[in-house]
């Protein structure tokens, strides 16, 4: 029973992380998702995973190809600002492939600027 467990939780972490991904911004260099799967919702506070693609993979501070990150973001509804708190970076597209890197920060807020992908994000869920 117990490999029976350990061989369906291999399975679904090895589904495609694009079940739930949304996309809501598409620019030359990259694209942004978000996960259809809210985390919370709390007095007009929305907590979500979202996901960067890149085009081309960045090099990480460590030397490492990361080629798309998630990020467990916050986003002020009322405020107009969004936050950070957890990225979780990835050797391959759509939080796929090896993580080469993660980071957890104080969740700091900063305001959405007009004509970015934060702003669509933001017009999206706080409806």
């Amino acid at each position: 029973m117990k490999k029976y467990c350990f061989a369906v939780l291999a399975l679904m972490l090895s589904l495609p992380a694009t079940a739930g991904w949304i996309a809501y911004h598409r620019a030359p260099d990259t694209e942004e998702f978000y996960d259809a799967d809210v985390d919370s919702r709390d007095q007009g506070r929305i907590t979500l995973w979202t996901l960067t693609d890149y085009a081309t993979p960045i090099t990480s501070l460590e030397a490492r190809e990361v080629a798309s990150e998630k990020s467990l973001t916050t986003i002020d509804c009322a405020a107009q600002k969004i936050g950070s708190t957890q990225v979780v970076k990835f050797s391959g597209r759509q939080a796929t492939g090896e993580i080469v890197g993660t980071m957890k920060t104080p969740l700091r807020m900063t305001p959405v600027r007009e004509g970015s992908p934060d702003k669509k994000l933001l017009e999206l869920l706080c409806r």
